[in-house]
């Protein structure tokens, strides 16, 4: 259905310093003073002077205002991976970077067997190079699991 009423523009500093709201502070009732001075990297510290009853709203309403902003954030990121999941060159880059992980894995699992060590101890060393490389998959049980799914773990005729 097509809306043909025209838009209303709205004027932001007229809605925030207009005389008859509350956040004004050059209304004669304003509650709040405060005090904006710059930090550094483009940041500025902004204080709050607060009659005293004022103080435990205050924080509630920062408190409501940190959770609410988090949430907001846990929904953005969340957003932005199912748009990424569902991208077929995030995909395929995903599935690049697991294979070549499996290729590494297998690589290293395999020089340590060629040099006579048994299944265990060659898982190990495997995970202990990764770790000495800063692999952040580099854990006993995700080794483990890549050489099992590479059915490196099953016996091989006349093999080792």
């Amino acid at each position: 259905m097509n809306d043909s009423r025209p838009a209303l523009p709205i004027d932001m500093d007229r809605l925030l310093l207009d005389v008859n709201t509350q956040f004004n502070p050059l209304r004669s009732e304003f509650l709040l003073d405060f005090h904006v001075s710059g930090a550094r990297d483009g940041l500025v510290y902004v204080s709050f002077s607060l009659p005293e009853g004022m103080t435990r709203l205050f924080v509630s309403f920062l408190q409501s205002m940190a959770g609410f902003f988090r949430f907001v954030d846990i929904k953005a990121r969340s957003a932005s991976a199912i748009t990424k999941a569902h991208d077929p060159a995030e995909r395929e880059k995903v599935e690049v970077i697991r294979k070549d992980f499996h290729k590494e894995v297998c690589e290293i699992f395999d020089g340590f067997r060629g040099q006579g060590l048994d299944l265990k101890e060659a898982t190990k060393r495997t995970n202990s190079t990764l770790k000495a490389r800063q692999h952040p998959w580099a854990t006993f049980e995700t080794v483990q699991k890549v050489l099992r799914s590479e059915g490196r773990f099953r016996r091989q005729k006349g093999g080792y």
